[in-house]
């Protein structure tokens, strides 16, 4: 006997009920930023999405094309990390010393005998005790306003000129200037969760040798930290030190050489 139309009808609906609730389609939706770029918002939207459902970026914007359901929760998800980043302060301070110093004695004199004279350095008749010391600070904080979650970069310096010899092929002495870059700086990202900062840094602290500006003396520092906003957080230091004798008749002298530098950062909120 065969059914008739309403009672198919009713068969219908109730197979598709039992096989589950019914998918809608998908909708293409546009999601205005205020503070953030959509670039930034890809990453935390794309693994909500099923296997056809899109999400692109244009200027501030997010396109997304998803099932009702699914935009609701992108626009929940936005509501929170769309926000007013922070206004901060970075402050990073470069604090450096150098020490330089020569100990020891020189006899000068002139001995007679009856093989003949004998000279100990120039024959003066004098002694003289040796001590000289020379010390150098290199000290100085940079500070930059920013915003929580941008890259900031700050950086000073000078093109200095540096003069290098060399042999060509013929055997002939040739002589080249270069300029390069001596600076100093840094470049950040800060990220706040609370009194805690985060700081992904690269900070570079670059000086010409006190002794020989043909040398460029180098101090970089690459690494992320975390600490107490507001209070100074220990970046590194480098410390080098070089002793050296020179002995000879009626000589002697010890030279001893110290550097120390470190890196130290701050962030605050503004």
């Amino acid at each position: 006997m065969k059914m008739p139309k309403w009672q198919q009808a009713a068969a219908l609906l109730l197979a598709l009920a039992a096989s589950g609730p019914l998918q809608a389609a998908p909708q293409t939706e546009i999601f205005s930023l205020g503070y953030s770029m959509a670039d930034s918002m890809i990453p935390a939207i794309q693994p909500m999405l099923g296997e056809d459902e899109r999400v692109s970026a244009y200027g501030n914007q997010l396109i997304v094309r998803a099932e009702p359901e699914r935009l609701e929760e992108i626009r929940t998800l936005l509501a929170n990390l769309d926000r007013k980043p922070a206004q901060i302060r970075i402050s990073v301070a470069n604090s450096g010393s150098a020490l330089s110093g020569d100990r020891g004695f020189q006899i000068n004199s002139r001995v007679e005998t009856a093989a003949g004279d004998i000279v100990v350095g120039d024959g003066s008749n004098q002694t003289r005790i040796i001590r000289r010391e020379t010390r150098g600070q290199n000290d100085g904080i940079r500070r930059l306003t920013a915003s929580e979650g941008y890259p900031v970069l700050i950086q000073s310096g000078q093109s200095v000129p540096l003069t290098s010899t060399a042999t060509d092929v013929y055997g002939r002495v040739v002589q080249q200037t270069q300029y390069r870059n001596v600076t100093q700086g840094f470049y950040a990202t800060v990220r706040l969760n609370g009194d805690q900062a985060t700081v992904i840094l690269s900070a570079n602290n670059d000086r010409l040798n006190p002794n020989d500006k043909r040398i460029v003396d180098v101090q970089q520092a690459d690494t992320v930290v975390s600490g107490r906003v507001g209070e100074w957080i220990s970046i590194g230091g480098l410390g080098d030190t070089a002793r050296s004798n020179d002995k000879d008749i009626g000589r002697r002298t010890t030279t001893r050489n110290q550097n120390d530098s470190s890196i130290r950062l701050m962030v605050e909120r503004l």
